[in-house]
């Protein structure tokens, strides 16, 4: 068994509030979308600059 640090300690204490398990839920699910954009985004052969041109923002 893994040996736990100081983070995940503190994590784990954290996690006991729901107020910040959802926050922290939310940020979990915005970072998968982001990491599958960049995915699609690559097998696309857009640059970000071209994505975000598409868009309408910037990069």
């Amino acid at each position: 068994m893994k040996k736990k640090t100081n983070f995940d300690l503190y994590l784990e204490e954290q996690l006991k509030s729901p107020d910040f398990a959802e926050r922290f839920g939310k940020a979990g699910e915005a970072w998968d979308v982001a990491i599958q954009l960049a995915s699609l985004r690559k097998k696309a052969g857009l640059s970000q600059k071209d994505l975000a041109k598409r868009v309408g923002t910037s990069q």
